[in-house]
C-alpha cells in the first residue's frame, strides 16, 4: 500500500484556477449557467490531494492526525475567520433585521462546520431568495470539512487492518455515495446538493486516484487524449447544464470524471491540457482561489442586495475584479503567513487561535440571533416598511382532496350551510386577492369560499411544473373546481392568477376560453382579474432602504410599458372572452402613483409583500374594482 508522491503539479493549481473561475461566472451571471460544476472538480482535487498526503505519510511512518488538523486549519480558518467577521460588520449596516439575524444563524452553523446541514434545509441552492444569504457559499467547506474529520480516521484503520484494500474501499464507498446521490436528486433535491453522505464520492474519486499510484498510462498519444477528454467533459457540463439540471446525481458524473482524468493523463508527464494549465497566469489564478471563492460571493450578494434592477454586466465584471483584488491580498498577507507558520508557529498557539476564533464566531452569531438582527438599528418607519412583508393573507393552498370533500378557505361572515355566492379560483396571486373579496363579503352578508393552489393556473387542462404546484393532478383539480362551480350553482365567479407567470401556449388560450363557455352557459356571472403591476423587487426591503436613506418612495414601481410588456401574451384571449361576456378587471390604474409609475406605496402603506404578491393593504386597494359586483346583484 504505497501513496502517489504527492510533488507539486502546476497543472492541479492550473485545475483549481479553472473550478473557481467556473464557479464565479456562474454566480456573476457571466455566460457559464452551469459554473456550479466547478465546485464538484475542488471536491475531486481535494480528495486527490489530501488522500496522496495523508497515504504518504502513513506508508513513511510519519503520519499524524493532530498535524494534519493543525495544517487544514492553517488552510482554511484565517481567510474564512476574516470573510465571516466581514460580513458580519457588513450586514450590521447593510442588512434589514430579518436578513441580519439570518446572518447571524449562519454564522453559527459554519462554526459549528454544519453550514450545509444548515443551508440545505433552509433552501435549495438554485431557489429565488440564496442572494441575500452571504454565506450561502460555505456549504461546500463544510462538506470539505467534515471530509477531513472521518476520513483519515477511516485510513488510518485500513492501514493497520491489512487485509483490507484501501483503493478497493473507497471505490465502495463512493459506489454507495454515487447511488445515493442519484436517488436522491429525484426524491430529495435539496439535502442531496448539500449533504456530505451524497457527495463524499466526488471527493472519493480523487482519493481513488491516489489510492492507486500505479496506475498510468505511458502512451503519450492516450494521455494526450485523456486530457483533452477530461477538459471537454468540464467545459461542456459549465457552458450546457442549467440550473434546471438535475444535479449532482448522474449530471455530476461528467465534471468529476472530467477532473480525474486530467489529473490523471499528467502523472506521466506533462499534457497539452496539463501545459495550457500550468500557464504562470492561471496557476496564480489557482493558488488565490480559495480566498477568490471566499471573497466574491458576499461581494455580489451585497451588492444585488442593495440594487432593484438587474445589475449591469459592467458592475457584476467590476465585482470579480474587486473580489480578485481582495483575494490577492487575502493570499499574500493572510493565508501564506499563517500557513508559512509567520504567525502562530506552533501547534499550541493554532490551536488557541482555533479555539478562540470559533468561540469569538459562535458568540457573534448567536448574539446577532438573539437579538433578532438588532431593528433597533432601524428608524421606526423603515422597521414597518420592512416587517409588511408579513402583511400577507394565510398561504392556504386547496388540495384535490379537500376540493373533492366539499371543503374550502371560507370568505365572509357566511354560514357553511349558506349557499355560496361567491368563489375566487386561481393561484398565489388570486389568493393575494381575497382579503378585499373577504371584506365585501362581509360587508353585504354574502358567502364566498376560495379555492387557489399555489404555481397552479386556473385553467382546464393546465398541468402545473413548479414544485409547489400541484403538477400532474392540475388538470383533474381545475375540471373539479368547474364541476363544483356548476353543481353548486355559484353566482359569481372571480378567476385571477399570475398570468404573466406562465407560458402563452395555444393549448393554455384553448383551455381558459373553454372554462369560460362552460361557466358562462351555466348561468354564472365570470370575472377574470388581469395581473397586478409586477415591481419585479423585494417592495418591503427597498422601501425599508428608501426610507432609511430618506428617498423618495415615490420613484419605487413599474412603469406602463414594462407593465403592458410583461402582460401581452394573453391580452388577445382576454378581449376574447370580453366578447364572450365575461367581466375582465383591470387592477392597474388603482396602482398609479403622482410619477405616473405604478407605485407600490399608498397611503404609507406597503402594497406587496414580494416582488409581485400583494398584502392585505395592498388587496384592499382593489375594493372600488370588486364592489360593483356585490352592488349590482
Amino acid at each position: 500500500m504505497m501513496a502517489e508522491d504527492p510533488k507539486y503539479r502546476p497543472d492541479i493549481d492550473g485545475l483549481r484556477a479553472l473550478a473557481v473561475l467556473l464557479v464565479i461566472f456562474f454566480h456573476a451571471d457571466l455566460g457559464c449557467a452551469g459554473g456550479f460544476v466547478g465546485v464538484d472538480i475542488f471536491f475531486v482535487i481535494s480528495g486527490f490531494l489530501i488522500t496522496s498526503l495523508i497515504l504518504k505519510e502513513i506508508g513513511d511512518d510519519a503520519f499524524d492526525l493532530l498535524t494534519f488538523w493543525e495544517r487544514r486549519i492553517r488552510r482554511i480558518l484565517p481567510a474564512l475567520l476574516v470573510v465571516v467577521c466581514a460580513t458580519i460588520a457588513a450586514g450590521w449596516f447593510l442588512y434589514l433585521p430579518e436578513d441580519f439575524d439570518l446572518v447571524g444563524r449562519s454564522v453559527v452553523a459554519q462554526a459549528f462546520l454544519v453550514s450545509n446541514v444548515f443551508f440545505g434545509r433552509l433552501t435549495g441552492y438554485f431557489a429565488p431568495g440564496v442572494d441575500t444569504k452571504p454565506l450561502l457559499h460555505t456549504w461546500s467547506l463544510a462538506v470539505e470539512e467534515q471530509f477531513y474529520v472521518l476520513f483519515p480516521l477511516l485510513l488510518i484503520l485500513l492501514a493497520r487492518q491489512k487485509r483490507f484494500s484501501i483503493a478497493r474501499t473507497i471505490l465502495w464507498l463512493g459506489v454507495g455515495s454515487f447511488a445515493l446521490s442519484v436517488v436522491g436528486s429525484y426524491t430529495s433535491p435539496s439535502p442531496t446538493f448539500y449533504l456530505l453522505p451524497t457527495r463524499a464520492w466526488e471527493l472519493m474519486v480523487g482519493a481513488f486516484l491516489a489510492a492507486t499510484p500505479g496506475r498510468k498510462s505511458s502512451n503519450p498519444r492516450l494521455n494526450e487524449s485523456l486530457g483533452l477528454s477530461g477538459l471537454g467533459l468540464i467545459l461542456y457540463s459549465a457552458f450546457f447544464y442549467t440550473r434546471e439540471t438535475r444535479f449532482p446525481g448522474l449530471a455530476a458524473i461528467p465534471p468529476c470524471l472530467g477532473a480525474a482524468l486530467i489529473i490523471f493523463a499528467g502523472r506521466a508527464k506533462p499534457t497539452l491540457t496539463g501545459r495550457l494549465l500550468s500557464l504562470r497566469p492561471v496557476v496564480f489564478i489557482g493558488l488565490i482561489s480559495y480566498s477568490l471563492y471566499l471573497w466574491h460571493w458576499p461581494l455580489l450578494v451585497f451588492s444585488k442586495y442593495l440594487a432593484k434592477e438587474e445589475q449591469s454586466v459592467a458592475l457584476r465584471a467590476a465585482l470579480l475584479v474587486t473580489s480578485t483584488a481582495l483575494a490577492i491580498l487575502s493570499w499574500r498577507y493572510i493565508e501564506t503567513p499563517f500557513r508559512r507558520r509567520w504567525f502562530f508557529n506552533t501547534r499550541p498557539q493554532i490551536l488557541g487561535f482555533a479555539g478562540i476564533s470559533m468561540a469569538t464566531l459562535l458568540a457573534a452569531g448567536f448574539f446577532v440571533h438573539r437579538n433578532h438582527g438588532f431593528p433597533s438599528r432601524l428608524p421606526e418607519k423603515a422597521m414597518r416598511y420592512a416587517n409588511s412583508r408579513n402583511h400577507r393573507p394565510l398561504e392556504t393552498d386547496t388540495s384535490l382532496d379537500q376540493l373533492m370533500a366539499g371543503k374550502f378557505v371560507e370568505l365572509g361572515a357566511g354560514r357553511t350551510n349558506q349557499p355560496i355566492s361567491l368563489m375566487i379560483w386561481g393561484d398565489s396571486h388570486a389568493r393575494s386577492a381575497a382579503p378585499v373579496l373577504d371584506d365585501l363579503c362581509r360587508q353585504f352578508g354574502w358567502r364566498g369560499v376560495q379555492v387557489t393552489h399555489s404555481a397552479t393556473a386556473p385553467v382546464l387542462g393546465y398541468i402545473g411544473t413548479g414544485p409547489s404546484s400541484l403538477g400532474e393532478d392540475s388538470p383533474a383539480f381545475a375540471t373539479a373546481v368547474l364541476d363544483c362551480i356548476i353543481e353548486k350553482r355559484i353566482k359569481h365567479v372571480v378567476i385571477a392568477a399570475n398570468w404573466s407567470g406562465y407560458t402563452a401556449s395555444d393549448e393554455f388560450k384553448t383551455g381558459l376560453l373553454s372554462e369560460a363557455r362552460s361557466l358562462l352557459g351555466s348561468g354564472t356571472r365570470v370575472y377574470l382579474l388581469r395581473d397586478v403591476p409586477r415591481p419585479g423587487f423585494d417592495v418591503p426591503r427597498f422601501a425599508a432602504i428608501t426610507a432609511l436613506h430618506k428617498g423618495d418612495l415615490e420613484q419605487l414601481g413599474a412603469t406602463r410599458e414594462q407593465h403592458q410588456l410583461r402582460n401581452r401574451g394573453l391580452s388577445e384571449t382576454f378581449a376574447k372572452m370580453s366578447e364572450m361576456g365575461v367581466m375582465v378587471l383591470d387592477p392597474a390604474d388603482y396602482f398609479l402613483n403622482s410619477n405616473g409609475l405604478y407605485g407600490v406605496v399608498w397611503n404609507d402603506q406597503i402594497l406587496y409583500y414580494d416582488a409581485h404578491h400583494l398584502t392585505v393593504e395592498g388587496a384592499k386597494r382593489l375594493a372600488p374594482l370588486f364592489k360593483p359586483i356585490f352592488e349590482n346583484e
